[in-house]
């Protein structure tokens, strides 16, 4: 049975904003040489369709879809006798920004692994809100399209690449092992490889896909977020003790890279989290001074 639902348009603009959402179970042609004035995701659920987008052509088997810009010329046709498809449009203050972050160059296809059901759940959740016509303010609908996009994101394959979930999965088990091990100061590059059972630069490659940067990169993220956790918290340890016990070999080196990756010193992120008692005489001018807004 078709199902289509227009949604209604909110009062005030919002980061993502839905303008139609559907289930086609027989997905005819259509050509739009002008494009689309949305974005405009579609997805093949049973058999095969074939989308053609600036000149690019784009095979749909399931667990399959593109997402398309605004105005993005394009149509798009079945391959198979049946062609039953999910699409969603949507718009929004963000939603430019968003669809470049999360999902990469568009027109973009993505396609994922058989039993991943999420993206596909997430639609008919989404479709199912709309369907009931309670979201009047459309606060619901943005929030659910950001998690459909993050699905795009994490479940998603371009290419030949696996999922960043699957990703994250295969690593699994070195980032545990980090997560006990990282004030190791001897830790390097070898020992991590070798939790894995693959090469240093086979190691830098699966991290640079799954975080963006470099495996010690990464740790030196960890020591530094470790670093930021006690700071504030134990209060009776020197910066030079806390340097050392997320692993970093001497203080100078500790306080150098937390100041440049984070912009200040150790001791100006602790008074700046830490605990500051008010004394006293103090406390009653204060309270008056947020009452009367000269805070």
């Amino acid at each position: 049975m078709l199902r289509r639902v227009v949604h209604p348009v909110p009062a005030e603009a919002l980061p993502l904003q839905m303008e139609t959402i559907g289930l086609n179970p027989e997905q005819e042609p259509i050509r739009r040489p002008e494009g689309y004035p949305c974005f405009h995701w579609l997805q093949t659920i049973e058999g095969e369709g074939e989308l053609l987008a600036d000149g690019l052509s784009f095979r749909l088997p399931e667990r399959s879809g593109v997402l398309l810009p605004p105005t993005s010329r394009h149509a798009y046709f079945a391959r198979s006798p049946v062609w039953k498809t999910y699409y969603v449009t949507f718009t929004g203050t963000s939603a430019a920004a968003l669809a470049a972050e999360l999902v990469g160059a568009l027109p973009g296809k993505l396609h994922w692994d058989d039993g991943d059901d999420a993206i596909t759940d997430q639609l008919e959740k989404m479709l199912r809100l709309a369907e009931v016509g309670t979201d009047a303010s459309g606060w619901q609908s943005s929030a659910e399209l950001y998690r459909f996009l993050t699905l795009l994101r994490t479940n998603g394959r371009r290419n030949h690449l696996p999922s960043l979930n699957r990703r994250l999965e295969r690593m699994q088990e070195l980032l545990q092992w980090l997560e006990k091990e990282y004030a190791n100061p001897d830790l390097g590059l070898a020992a991590m490889a070798e939790i894995l059972g693959i090469g240093q630069r086979q190691l830098n490659e699966r991290f640079r896909q799954s975080f963006g940067q470099t495996a010690y990169a990464y740790l030196i993220q960890l020591r530094l977020r470790k670093a930021k956790e006690w700071l504030p918290s134990r209060p009776d340890w020197s910066v030079r003790r806390i340097g050392e016990a997320v692993g970093f070999r001497d203080a100078s080196h500790f306080v150098a890279t937390f100041r440049q990756k984070e912009g200040l010193t150790p001791e100006q992120y602790r008074r700046l989290h830490g605990p500051s008692p008010i004394p006293p005489d103090e406390e009653e001018a204060l309270r008056f001074r947020i009452r009367n807004n000269e805070m």
